[in-house]
């Protein structure tokens, strides 16, 4: 989604990643935030790896996000700071899962709920002519199983 944008200055890229039980718990998916330069399959990236260059468990309420590593692009976005990255923690994933159910009548699927929960958490913060799009991706019925097992 980012590929219409990058010409244009006059727009911030914000992506964000699955911050699990919390980045410095170390529990999470998010080696954007947190990871260090590595190779996996054969691609240099940012990666959850030990300080020997083993693989970390990651942790995310989406399966679909629960991966140890980034695309090339994102990386590249990073380190020309073309790009932020952020990380949400499951708890906020789930709340604004909810939310959005309820009062868009969207189930939003959980890789998209975690841009969804930025971008609600930033309510107040942004100028009110603040225009922001989020990519809504999959569908949310395929997780109320999840939701419904995470709920506090």
């Amino acid at each position: 989604m980012f590929s219409a944008f990058l010409d244009d200055k006059n727009v911030s890229l914000v992506g964000v990643e699955p911050a699990g039980k919390g980045i410095e718990t170390g529990k999470h998916a998010a080696p954007l935030n947190d990871g260090k330069i590595g190779i996996l399959h054969g691609t240099k990236m940012y990666l959850m790896q030990n300080c020997e260059g083993q693989i970390l468990d990651t942790e995310s309420v989406s399966a679909g996000l629960d991966y140890p590593g980034v695309g090339p692009e994102h990386c590249f976005l990073k380190d020309t700071q073309r790009a932020k990255y952020v990380a949400v923690k499951d708890e906020d994933v789930l709340e604004i899962f909810d939310i959005f159910t309820k009062c868009e009548g969207i189930l939003p699927a959980l890789e998209s709920s975690h841009s969804l929960a930025w971008v609600y958490s930033q309510k107040g913060k942004l100028p009110a002519d603040t225009t922001v799009v989020v990519n809504l991706s999959g569908r949310g019925d395929k997780d109320v199983d999840i939701v419904e097992r995470n709920k506090k």
